[in-house]
Order: structure tokens, then sequence, then C-alpha cells
């Protein structure tokens, strides 16, 4: 779940060590899942929740959280998602919403 921490395939357009994060509610099972994104090209869920208040302190969290410079590695990044609340198994979300993320990641950055 965790593999895309490492380096990228597609070119970054984000500056080094800066992350895009936010929420979305996902169209079948219409709980909040929390993404981040260190490329604007590679959006991956990360925890899913009942409440989008609940969603949005989570996203907020990590944004906290890697602005402040709290995780350096690979391996400090994925204890720390792995140690978000939750409420439920994240599921996959359709490809269009995926790109839609994705378009908003990049001119977040613009």
């Amino acid at each position: 779940m965790f593999k895309g921490f490492g380096g990228s395939k597609k070119k970054s357009v984000l500056e080094d060590n800066e992350l895009t994060t936010g929420i979305v509610q996902h169209p079948v099972t219409k709980r909040w899942q929390t993404w981040i994104s260190f490329t604007g090209h590679d959006i991956q869920c990360v925890t899913a929740h009942n409440q989008r208040d609940d969603a949005g302190r989570v996203a907020k969290q990590m944004a906290s959280a890697w602005s402040e410079g709290k995780y350096k590695t690979g391996e400090e990044v994925t204890a720390f998602i792995k140690s978000l609340p939750t409420d439920a198994v994240i599921d996959p979300l359709p490809q269009n919403i995926v790109m839609q993320l994705s378009q908003q990641a990049l001119s977040a950055r613009k």
C-alpha cells in the first residue's frame, strides 16, 4: 500500500519535500478519504472516515507534520501514515476522480 514513497517514475512538478493533501468522498462507499501527493501525479489515499470533519482533521495533521519537517525517510513517513486514525479500509477511487485530484494538486502549485 505504501510503495509510492520512493522515487516517482513521472517527473515531479512539486518541489522536493513538498506535499499536497486533501479529502475526497468516495462515490460508492460515501466515506471521506484523505489523500496525499508528492509529485502531483501520485495520488494515494491513506485513510477513510465516516465523517468529513474527521477526514479534514487528519489531512491537516498530515500537512502540519510534513511542513514541520517531522519525517525525513520513507520509513518514518510510512510509520506516521500507519499511525493515523481511520474508520475503514481504503477503497480505490475511480480513475476519473484520481485524475481530478491530480489536476487539483498540480493547480495548487501555481
